[in-house]
Formats: C-alpha cells, sequence, structure tokens
C-alpha cells in the first residue's frame, strides 16, 4: 500500500467545486400548440374514428410528456459520460372498446407481449402540425390494438368462466388547468465538477475495485386531455447525485454499497459538497473495512434495518403490496401457460386485519413537497388520470385501511383516491406518492436511533444466541446482501454473501422496536416516489449463505494502486 504516493497526488488533484447555482438551463417553456393539437385531434377521433361496422371508442386519453435534463458520470476523477441539455418529447395514446363496466384495458391479448400503451416520440421542435400528425399515427394504433385486445378478452372471460368481474372504468369529476409543479435551473459545468471530484476521493482506498458517481436532473412539463372533457398541465422536477463501489472479499464475492441524495434545486437542496465528500469518504472507508469479512452458513434471530435497508424492507413488504390493486390478465398459448400477467398487491385482499404493529401508521400525501427540508420527488397535485390528489390514510394502528386506487373498481372500493399514476411508456395503476411511516407519538417501542443496538443486543440475550444482524446496505427481499454481526459484548463483525430465506408478510408484524428519526429513501417507482421511514428493529428473521458463486479475481493489481509502470 503506496500511501504517501496515492495522498500526494490526491492533494494536488482535488477541489472544492462551487454550488449548484442557477444558470438558465433546461426549463420547459409552456407550448399552448401542444394542448391546441391534442384537443382538435381528439375531437376529430371521437367523432370519425370507427372502422368498418366495428365498434367506436367509447373512451381515449392523450398524454404528451416534454422534458428536458442532464445527466453525467464519473469514475477515478474522470468523466465517463455525459448528456448535456438534451430534450425530449413523448406522447401516449389511450383508445377503450367497449364501456365502463367491461372493456379493452387490463388484459394483454398476446402470450408473450407487455401490458404498455401506444407511445412514441414525437418532434420536439414542432408546433401544431406535427403534434397532431404525431397524435393521428399513434391513435390509429391504439385502436386498432383496442379492437383486439376487447374481443380475445371477451372470449378470454367466457372460457375461464370469470363471473366476479369489477368496472374497468369508474366515474369522475371533470378537472380543467394549469396545475403548476417545480421547475429549476441546473449549471451543467458545476456538476460536471461534482462528480468528477466525488469520484476521485475514491483514489485514497486501495481496496475499492470499482467505483462511479454520477448526477442527473431533469425538468418535465406533462400535458393531459381525455374525451370527458378532462385536461391539466403540470411541471414536475427531480434530480439525483448518486455514488457507489464494490470491493472483493477474501473469498472473492464482490461486497458494494451505494448512497444517493434526491433534489429538485440543486443549490439549495444538495448538501454542501465537504458533506458530500464526507459520505463518500465513509461508504469508502466502511467497504474497505469489510474486505477481510466473512460469510455465514445459517441464522434465525432479530436483524435491525437501517436506513437505505429500512426503506428497501417497506418498499418491498409494504408499499408493493398496496399498489396495483387490479390483476391483469393475458392470453395463453400451449408454449405460454398461465394467463396472470399481473397479480393485485398481496396485501389489497387483507383490508381491515392487522398488517403492521400496533403502534405503527402509514399515510400518503403527495400534497406534501419537503421532509425536514429534504426535498419530496414524489409530490404532486392531481394524478395521471386527472384526478385531484387526496392524503390516503394506509395504515392506522396496524390496521390496513385503504390501499392505492385509480380509475378501475375493485372488490372494496368504485372510486379512485387519487394515486392513479403513470410514466409516459406505462398503464396507469395504482401506486405511491410520498409514504409516510410513523409510531404513534408516546409509543415506547419508538426509540432515539443510537439505541436500537442496544434493544438488538437485548433480543439476542432473550433468544441466547450469540450475536445478532444490522443491515444497512440492501438491494431487495430476495437479493444479496451485506451485513454486521452485532456480538451482545458490542462488537462488531462485518459479513457478506447473504440472503434472506422464508421471508413472508409476517416480518411486517414482527417489527419490535423503530427509530424515532425518519430518513428519506427515493423508491424504485416510475413516477417518482418517496419513503419517510423509520430504522426498524425486527424480532426474528431468518438469513443463510448465498448459493452464488464468487466471480473471479482480477490477476493483475489495479495499475493505479501497483507501484508499477
Amino acid at each position: 500500500m503506496k500511501k504517501t504516493n496515492i495522498i500526494s497526488v490526491f492533494l494536488l488533484t482535488v477541489f472544492m467545486p462551487a454550488a449548484l447555482y442557477a444558470s438558465g438551463e433546461n426549463i420547459i417553456q409552456d407550448s399552448p400548440d401542444i394542448l391546441r393539437a391534442m384537443q382538435a385531434e381528439m375531437n376529430r377521433s371521437v367523432s370519425r374514428l370507427q372502422m368498418d361496422n366495428l365498434q367506436k371508442p367509447y373512451f381515449m386519453a392523450y398524454t404528451v410528456s416534454d422534458s428536458a435534463g442532464s445527466y453525467f458520470s464519473a469514475e477515478f476523477g474522470a468523466i465517463t459520460s455525459e448528456s448535456v441539455n438534451y430534450r425530449s418529447r413523448r406522447a401516449k395514446t389511450e383508445v377503450r372498446i367497449g364501456n365502463k363496466a367491461f372493456d379493452s384495458s387490463l388484459y394483454v391479448g398476446n402470450p408473450y407481449g407487455d401490458y404498455e400503451p401506444v407511445y412514441g416520440y414525437i418532434p420536439v421542435d414542432g408546433g401544431y402540425d406535427s403534434v397532431r400528425f404525431s397524435l393521428w399515427q399513434l391513435t390509429d394504433s391504439a385502436y386498432k390494438s383496442a379492437l383486439d385486445s376487447y374481443a380475445k378478452k371477451q372470449a378470454f372471460v367466457q372460457s375461464k368462466n370469470i363471473t366476479e368481474l369489477y368496472d374497468d372504468l369508474i366515474p369522475a369529476v371533470k378537472t380543467n388547468g394549469d396545475y403548476g409543479g417545480r421547475q429549476a435551473e441546473f449549471n451543467t459545468e458545476k456538476a460536471r465538477d461534482y462528480v468528477r471530484g466525488l469520484s476521485g476521493i475514491f483514489k485514497k482506498y486501495p481496496h475499492i475495485k470499482s467505483s462511479g458517481v454520477n448526477i442527473f436532473h431533469r425538468n418535465r412539463r406533462n400535458y393531459f386531455l381525455n374525451s370527458e372533457g378532462t385536461w391539466f398541465t403540470r411541471n414536475s422536477c427531480v434530480g439525483r447525485l448518486g455514488f457507489s463501489a464494490a470491493v472483493n472479499a477474501a473469498d472473492g464475492h464482490i461486497i458494494s454499497a451505494s448512497d444517493s441524495i434526491e433534489f429538485c434545486d440543486a443549490g439549495k437542496e444538495l448538501p454542501a459538497y465537504t458533506e458530500l465528500e464526507e459520505r463518500v469518504r465513509k461508504l469508502a472507508e466502511r467497504l474497505s473495512a469489510s474486505v477481510e469479512s466473512e460469510t455465514v452458513n445459517a441464522y434465525i434471530g432479530p436483524v435491525l434495518f437501517e436506513k437505505k435497508a429500512a426503506g428497501k424492507f417497506f418498499e418491498n413488504l409494504f408499499v408493493n403490496n398496496v399498489a396495483n390493486p387490479r390483476e391483469i390478465w393475458k392470453a395463453e398459448s400451449q408454449w405460454a401457460p398461465g394467463y396472470i400477467y399481473s397479480r393485485a398487491g398481496e396485501l389489497d385482499e387483507r383490508l381491515g386485519m392487522r398488517v403492521l404493529p400496533p403502534f405503527l401508521n402509514v399515510y400518503d400525501d403527495p400534497s406534501v413537497r419537503e421532509f425536514e427540508g429534504k426535498y419530496l420527488s414524489g409530490s404532486y397535485i392531481i394524478d395521471d388520470e386527472g384526478v385531484p390528489v387526496s392524503r390516503v390514510d394506509l395504515v392506522s394502528r396496524g390496521i390496513l385501511k385503504d390501499y392505492y386506487r385509480f380509475r378501475a373498481a375493485t372488490r372494496d372500493f368504485n372510486l379512485s383516491n387519487g394515486h392513479g399514476r403513470a410514466d409516459i411508456n406505462e398503464n396507469v395503476t395504482g401506486a405511491p406518492g410520498n409514504v409516510f411511516i410513523e409510531a404513534d407519538e408516546k409509543s415506547p417501542y419508538a426509540v432515539p436511533a443510537s439505541e436500537l443496538k442496544s434493544r438488538l443486543i437485548e433480543l439476542c440475550r432473550e433468544q441466547e444466541i450469540e450475536y445478532g444482524f444490522i443491515v444497512r446496505d440492501l438491494g431487495g427481499m430476495q437479493s444479496r446482501f451485506n451485513a454486521v454481526r452485532v456480538y451482545t459484548d458490542g462488537h462488531e463483525e462485518p459479513a457478506h454473501s447473504l440472503v434472506f430465506t422464508g421471508t413472508s408478510l409476517r416480518a411486517l408484524r414482527d417489527i419490535v422496536y423503530v427509530s424515532k428519526e425518519r430518513n428519506v429513501y427515493s423508491l424504485g417507482w416510475s413516477p417518482e416516489a418517496d419513503l419517510i421511514h423509520p430504522d426498524i428493529l425486527v424480532r426474528e428473521m431468518e438469513i443463510k449463505k448465498s448459493s452464488q458463486k464468487p466471480p473471479k479475481k482480477t490477476y493483475l493489481e489495479h495499475p493505479y494502486f501497483s507501484g508499477k509502470k
């Protein structure tokens, strides 16, 4: 390890970029031509679109998404890729055949197909005529697809003898207007400096085998119109700075970790550069210390999930299971058996039942724009079907009270709660915005985060086991992860290449303590959504060694640290 040379080179190259101040780039201007073109083509299609003697559409919707943004990535102090001030304009069309009780939606007519709308790119510098031309092409394709899906869906329901049907399109109040939203300017030169400088920090850590830093920022303006007369325009803004790294354990397994920060206005919502430097260093030091870690064959006992890992726990086991409230069917073939394309959220059938411990409550409120000074990217005030947002109380004292709903009826509800969400390449479904998980104010089971480790040790002693686990990085409940073993005397030892086994929704009810402090975690949804959650201590989980084999190690040492030319 060549400490002297490495530090000297690093100190000569490191710098502190100025804040990402406004520069006037990437702001999307309103384009009245877009909405006028949408309205004109909608009127024409509603009155005249009909193939031969087949059915006319009973419902249509257009969405146009106008975006501008930039992206930079860097490794080892140098830019590896960039996209500066890009522009993109896309449109999607929704055409439904049938009626509100039963139509062509929520069905995939091709056993190998995907459940997605008809969408495509349209000219970014075109006006009224080019937008109408693009919508005309997309509408024609969507209409033909809807006719095919409707006929096949009717035959499918009859062949499967499905009698429990819910309305495919439920009523909604007509809304019109510009619903504002945020946009922010972004300085691309300063962004380039940020990722270049932060990625250079990894030059101090010889054990790091791969690393990277990236930043992106996007402003977007959406235009929506449906055949019921609802229309809206809405702005949105999202940015993310992320960094990650990986090392090889002594047995060859890869140990990785990552961190990220969301923002809209980089100058106001990104931490100071010195704070970002410290976060990168802590990640690199934690990974470097895990090089000599070991794995474990099997474990049953308490697990403490901190920050990002706690967010992933709630996302996998709770949020994903109160979303997508309608089952989507698909056509079958002898080579593709099975007629369920996507099942409804697993918790949707447990309305009125206990799904979390009685000291926890959950609600979703997209109207909230920040939490403790941190930007929330899941904020909006009208959803992607033109339904105004409302706060949804999902769980009260551990009991499931509601789930995410859009304009499709379910067994329990015949009204949207303003959570119909979709990106331009997706069909709308019930999805999260800003999810808040909180403990009852006076609950003895909510303690300072600094006390959770001692509570973990207490549980280990109660269960007469040698150690428990702290998980800080987690890709998913079915993914390989790394953790820290915490022994009853308080000392810690890293462990790697672990997987959870036998995990079920029971783990949600097995939460015994949570932190009073809460973190903001970016959910893996599109459009963006955030989770505001505590750290959690789960009484019992099963862990085993991953069966995945380690990759072959590199034959030569990293050239920067080898000291050889």
